[in-house]
């Protein structure tokens, strides 16, 4: 798979001055998603306004792009291919997303051409399986951007963050062999396994969208990093949102 260093790619347009790749204290796992995580690493959970007043991206322009991450921008998971989620304003359909990975010693693993969704809503994307899964303790930092205006990315509108997947103990393997979805749930809260936590819920919330106990566990777990602006969507309005080596929308 072909790489390139992050100082020489386009992302850089999109990144700015936001991307530091000095790795910062390591936090705890521990019971719940609210304060236990103190150190946080550079990102951006909502994006800005275009600059280029005269740039039409969004039907509502006071809609942002949102990352359901926690505050201190980093998401683990106890999976090599996670799924990110993201609340998406109404996009013209003339524009495009990007989306890209780098690893910890900042070379770009892949960057991907996306088809906006048709609709504004809560939208994810799996890591592929094509490409190589994530190393255990190791800081990978994403973004994802609308690009307004391809001659000139400096108006894109993005988001950006970290994954660090923390390896699973034995005992831990075999809980997510054999428990079910909602222990499973359990198990991803416990470990504070934001990225895993988010998703099962989101599939069981999908599976049963009049369970009012699965509705009550999405917003309090939205709610505990502050974003009810996302967790307060209905379930009509996700969008499931998977990439391919090639950068296509996948059903």
């Amino acid at each position: 798979m072909r790489r390139s260093k992050f100082k020489i790619s386009t992302a850089t347009l999109v990144i700015g001055g936001l991307l530091t790749l000095g790795i910062l204290s390591e936090p705890a796992l521990s019971g719940t998603f609210s304060e236990d995580l103190r150190e946080g690493l550079p990102g951006r959970r909502i994006s800005g306004g275009s600059r280029s007043p005269n740039t039409t991206c969004r039907a509502d322009s006071n809609q942002p792009v949102v990352a359901l991450i926690p505050e201190n921008n980093l998401g683990l998971t106890l999976t090599d291919r996670p799924t990110l989620w993201f609340s998406l304003p109404a996009i013209s359909p003339d524009r495009s997303l990007e989306f890209g990975l780098f690893n910890q010693a900042g070379d770009l693993l892949y960057q991907k051409s996306l088809k906006p969704p048709a609709e504004a809503g809560l939208t994810h994307l799996t890591l592929p399986e094509t490409d190589e899964p994530l190393q255990a303790e190791q800081d990978y930092r994403w973004y994802l951007s609308v690009v307004c205006n391809p001659e000139s990315r400096s108006e894109d509108l993005f988001v950006t963050g970290w994954i660090r997947r923390v390896q699973p103990t034995h005992d831990i393997e075999q809980q997510l062999a054999t428990g079910t979805q909602q222990e499973h749930l359990a198990l991803y809260k416990e470990k504070n396994a934001w990225l895993d936590a988010l998703t099962t819920l989101g599939k069981l919330r999908r599976e049963d969208p009049t369970d009012t106990d699965l509705s009550q566990d999405w917003n309090s777990l939205l709610a505990a990093v502050n974003l009810t602006q996302a967790s307060t969507k209905p379930i009509g309005e996700l969008l499931e949102y998977r990439i391919d080596p090639q950068g296509a929308q996948m059903p």
